[in-house]
């Protein structure tokens, strides 16, 4: 338990270790993950230190890998081996790590070479695939225009020249004469064929019509099969094209306008018969260019699974070499013992461990000298914080230190909230029928954490299961705070029997005063005229009670923390600080409590001077500060307004203490202390200069790292002020009394939303169960039973936890931890290969 209360005693230790050893000993530690290392570089330039060309090499090598990914990412097949290899890579992880970072990049540049002719190649091969399949479809549909332009008479003779002339008169052409508006005389037509993208032919009409000014005749065909592009990957849907032009400076405009569109223009033969033999040859070579473009596809294929299975070992060791040299780079190098310096903060009570892991490192390199591990001491440099958890108490860490990192050896907030948290989370959302959903879904995130935690999540899932067990506790104390409220979806639960009863039929509801309901309340009061009054006497004044419980709480362990600092003015913030607000908490709202408890204890209307109405506790308050010299009416017990005089002048002394009384200490501390310097430069003037005092050695420490250290009220730092020691003791104090009244207020959010969910969760089963039950009819039960479970989840079980779960946390933030909690802390952060490769 004492490594939860506190964080972990720290020691900053010094590395001495080899040039040979440095690589394996980085590596052991890194396994180990207990060191925090320190930058001795801090002036170096990040391109001018021992091992940038390393770091650089992995760089280069990480940019390899991401273009294997890429490349594995492009083949379906291979990429769910890859998802598949990922689970379970160990083989492959312990083959890599044997390899040398030389073996690995030169493996990695003959793979990047590799795939880069494959990839080249294959482009090559599916552009000439798509040329010719472009070819073919130009071939097919060419001849369905020179048909539709010989349409009129028939078939044209085999091996006429579509080149001749299409506009001759008579029948010996086939055709009108004047057909295209001719003259007498044959008009001979050049024509341009060629595949163009689908979406561009607008745009290429009409750039066509106005450079020519209308002289051609264009026809359209659409190209079925989509055609992949082979640089993008995109499909691509064209149209197959043929323009009739006369002339020979209107073909080198159109083929200049086709180049501009990224047409393909291809040359088509002038007859039917060598259209024909082209269409042949074209079909026979793609039929041998599909099976090389199968074989290229299938090799590639084998080449990307083998890459595939080693890939994840492969991310894996060179993410742990980057951060090797990374951390080497912060390391001195010592050019006369020819070895390596390093700093870092470690657990006091792993150094056994390290060391362990040192001799291992040398053992693995061969290393003739021993790396040397010893403990010294920093100055003015407070440790890092380092807080051991669990998988049940990590959620619960991360709830504080969203907050802020606790200071070194500071009390941690934590331990507490594992009870606290889900404890008010369950006062404000007490219902056993709710509780017991959240539960459940508690339950599945637990029995299949090991499922879940081999995955990736998306937020909405990682959140909830990263905070299972809160859930799990939150649950817990909602199902027993509903059992308190005795509410089951806001019905109550007659469990023991009501003590409450009914005479006759014409009398109300008389007490059975021979017992009382075991455990939580009465179902009677549900529905009862005075049901709200009751419920909201009751959770307003229990609210009161664990506020003032908490805040207590968190002032004694701010004393816990003056008593653990061992330092001079630690007594004075102990006596003068600590005490004097417990003094005015419990004289003033720990009064308010005792009265709550004294009035639920006495039965007011059978006193021996019966009390119909018994006095209000809040107006009592206000008047003992108020009106001190009046008694209150009626006396709640003898001697109350003795009492209220003593609790004044409590409430008044605290004040005296915080404010007057410790600003006289730490004013008598301060002289003393300018005293003390100047008696000693009198000292140091009469020795002579022959000799200066003695300077604390470089790397020690003026105080132990297990002192917990306040700096903002220690008046033993000669550069601060007293009246600035002032000033903050004076808004200190302010700030607490303001507090104490405006916290105790916010606690007051537990009955609210107690009470918010109690009445919305009533209205939810009356409007949307009861009446239609009452209604009889079953269509409608079964509509409403679904409108009611619909919005129970979302807003009761959704909505209504979220908004508990942060007023939970908002009152331990502010109302609880700002008692005690400096929260100024750095955060611990080892050297972990853990972390580095799963940040999350």
């Amino acid at each position: 338990m004492g490594h939860l209360w506190r964080s972990e005693p720290m020691q900053l230790v010094q590395l001495f270790v080899q040039i040979e050893a440095a690589h394996d000993t980085v590596d052991e530690l890194g396994n180990l993950g207990l060191i925090q290392f320190r930058d001795l570089n801090p002036d170096v330039n990040a391109f001018q230190r021992n091992f940038v060309n390393e770091v650089k090499r992995c760089d280069e090598m990480e940019r390899k890998l991401r273009f294997f990914e890429a490349q594995v990412g492009q083949e379906p097949g291979v990429k769910r081996l890859l998802s598949s290899v990922s689970v379970d890579n160990g083989a492959a992880s312990s083959s890599s790590s044997t390899q040398s970072l030389d073996e690995l990049e030169g493996r990695f540049d003959e793979l990047e070479k590799e795939l880069a002719q494959m990839n080249a190649n294959q482009t090559m091969l599916n552009r000439n695939n798509n040329e010719l399949v472009e070819l073919q479809h130009v071939l097919t549909k060419d001849a369905v225009f020179f048909q539709e332009a010989y349409g009129n008479v028939g078939e044209p003779r085999r091996g006429e020249d579509a080149r001749a002339p299409l506009l001759a008169s008579g029948a010996s052409s086939g055709v009108g004469g004047d057909m295209f508006g001719a003259a007498a005389g044959g008009v001979k037509l050049g024509f341009v064929t060629g595949v163009i993208a689908r979406d561009k032919i607008p745009a290429f009409e009409r750039v066509l019509w106005r450079a020519t000014r209308g002289n051609l005749f264009m026809r359209q065909a659409t190209v079925e099969q989509k055609l992949r592009d082979p640089v993008s990957g995109v499909e691509v849907e064209k149209n197959v094209f043929i323009i009739f032009f006369q002339g020979d400076r209107l073909q080198q405009k159109i083929k200049k306008i086709c180049e501009s569109f990224q047409a393909n223009v291809y040359p088509s033969p002038d007859t039917t018969r060598e259209r024909g033999e082209l269409l042949n040859q074209v079909t026979h070579r793609l039929q041998d260019l599909e099976v090389v473009l199968t074989r290229s596809r299938e090799n590639r294929k084998q080449v990307l699974a083998s890459v595939a299975v080693h890939l994840q070992a492969w991310r894996t060791r060179v993410m742990k070499e980057k951060a090797i040299y990374h951390t080497m780079n912060m390391f001195n190098y010592d050019i006369g013992r020819k070895c390596l310096i390093a700093e870092g903060w470690c657990p006091k009570t792993a150094t056994e461990e390290i060391q362990y892991a040192l001799r291992r490192a040398t053992q693995r390199s061969g290393a003739l000298v021993p790396s040397i591990l010893s403990v010294i001491r920093a100055v003015h440099e407070q440790p890092p914080t380092y807080n051991r958890t669990s998988k049940y108490t990590k959620a619960f860490q991360e709830i504080v230190n969203a907050y802020g990192i606790a200071h070194y050896r500071e009390v941690n907030p934590a331990v507490l909230s594992i009870v606290t948290f889900p404890f008010l989370f369950g006062v404000m959302f007490g219902d056993v029928g709710h509780g017991f959903f959240l539960l459940i879904f508690s339950l599945i995130l637990i029995i299949k954490e090991k499922q879940l935690g081999s995955q990736k999540l998306n937020e909405i899932i990682a959140m909830p299961f990263g905070g299972r067990y809160v859930l799990f506790l939150m649950s817990l104390f909602a199902i027993y705070a509903g059992f308190i409220y005795n509410e089951f979806f806001s019905l109550p639960m007659d469990i023991f029997g009501t003590t409450w009863h009914q005479p006759n039929s014409t009398s109300g509801n008389i007490p059975d005063l021979t017992r009382t309901y075991p455990f939580g309340i009465d179902p009677a009061w549900k529905g009862a005229p005075n049901e709200l009054d009751f419920y909201n006497s009751f959770k307003m004044k229990m609210s009161i009670v664990f506020g003032i419980l908490q805040m207590s709480v968190g002032i004694f362990l701010s004393f816990f923390n003056a008593m653990a600092m061992k330092r001079p003015h630690s007594i004075i913030n102990m006596w003068l600080n600590v005490v004097p607000q417990i003094m005015f908490l419990w004289s003033i709202f720990g009064y308010m409590c005792f009265l709550i408890f004294y009035k639920w204890y006495i039965d007011w209307p059978h006193l021996p001077p019966p009390i119909p109405n018994p006095p209000f506790i809040l107006p009592l308050i206000i008047n003992m500060f108020l009106q001190p010299s009046t008694p209150p009416d009626p006396l709640m017990f003898p001697g109350q307004h003795s009492l209220h005089y003593f609790l004044v002048l409590v409430a008044l002394a605290a004040i005296i203490i915080m404010l007057p009384v410790k600003l006289g200490v730490l004013k008598y501390l301060h002289n003393k202390q300018h005293q003390h310097i100047g008696h000693g430069k009198q000292h140091d003037e009469h020795s002579g200069s022959g000799s200066a005092p003695p300077s604390p050695a470089v790397g020690h420490h003026h105080h132990d790292h297990d002192d917990f250290d306040d700096e903002a009220l220690d008046v033993s730092h000669g550069d601060l002020e007293f009246g600035e020691v002032a000033i903050h003791q004076v808004i200190h104090v302010i700030e607490f009394i303001l507090g104490a009244i405006s916290n105790t207020a916010s606690y007051l959010r537990l009955w609210a939303l107690s009470l918010a969910h109690s009445e919305l969760s009533t209205v939810f089963w009356d409007r949307l169960v009861a009446g239609p039950v009452k209604d009889g009819s079953v269509p409608m039960i079964f509509v409403f039973w679904s409108v009611w479970f619909a919005g129970t989840f979302a807003v009761l079980l959704v909505m209504e936890s979220l908004s508990a779960f942060l007023h939970a946390l908002r009152l331990h933030w502010v109302e609880f931890q700002n008692k005690f909690y400096v929260g100024d802390g750095v955060k611990f952060t080892p050297f972990d290969y853990k972390k580095i490769l799963n940040p999350d």
